[in-house]
């Protein structure tokens, strides 16, 4: 009897030794949620009031968000929106050379996912645009050139190649490509139409064309 008497008492009070560890250990990891729930509510307030440990941030909480649908405006993208300057010390952000003129404008969000629309600029009136996904880092995950001029021989003439875009509230995106003679005569004639959309890994898929 005094030996079951005494196997039960360890059983309870290893139970009891059991039980306190996991209390410690649920006080333990609701005290690092709390700490988590402060530093995200500092970094909340901080960046409200223009205060952001990293530049980058900064820049990117500068960009207002245009709305969709957008549809191509040829080379005057001051018709699109209030396109901003990306600083050069940026550009490799994006995958370009200190040296490259960058203009970017925000878009609304895919998959929570920011969108960006960026124009390299060519020359001071020429630009190309692309579409950029972005992760939370603000590091590219994808892009889509949606806007381009080129020179272009066709059919034994010498023209121009240059390609148009719409992008949906869905963001089914539409590329059109035309070409244009230098005899200005002559109308542009569509020569490639494609279709995008942005996938749930937010990368640029592209889609058949169904003809209504």
């Amino acid at each position: 009897m005094k030996k079951i008497l005494f196997i039960v008492c360890c059983l309870l009070f290893i139970s009891f030794l059991t039980g306190c560890k996991k209390k410690k250990d649920a006080a333990y990891y609701m005290e690092m949620v709390d700490s988590i729930r402060k530093a995200e509510t500092v970094k909340d307030i901080q960046q409200k009031a223009g205060i952001y440990d990293n530049p980058v941030d900064a820049w990117f909480d500068t960009l207002a968000i245009h709305t969709l649908p957008i549809k191509s405006a040829g080379s005057d993208i001051g018709l699109i929106g209030h396109f901003v300057a990306v600083p050069m010390t940026m550009n490799e952000n994006f995958g370009y050379p200190v040296s490259a003129h960058l203009k970017a404008l925000a878009l609304p969000t895919a998959y929570r996912r920011s969108v960006i629309l960026l124009a390299e600029m060519v020359d001071s009136i020429t630009p190309r645009l692309y579409l950029y996904t972005m992760d939370s880092k603000h590091q590219p995950i994808d892009q889509l050139c949606i806007y381009q001029q080129k020179d272009a021989n066709h059919v034994e003439d010498l023209g121009q190649t240059t390609m148009e875009y719409y992008i949906t509230t869905k963001y089914e995106i539409t590329l059109l490509t035309f070409y244009q003679s230098h005899d200005q005569e002559q109308k542009p004639e569509l020569i490639n139409s494609r279709r995008y959309i942005i996938n749930r890994d937010a990368l640029f898929e592209e889609t058949i064309i169904e003809l209504e």
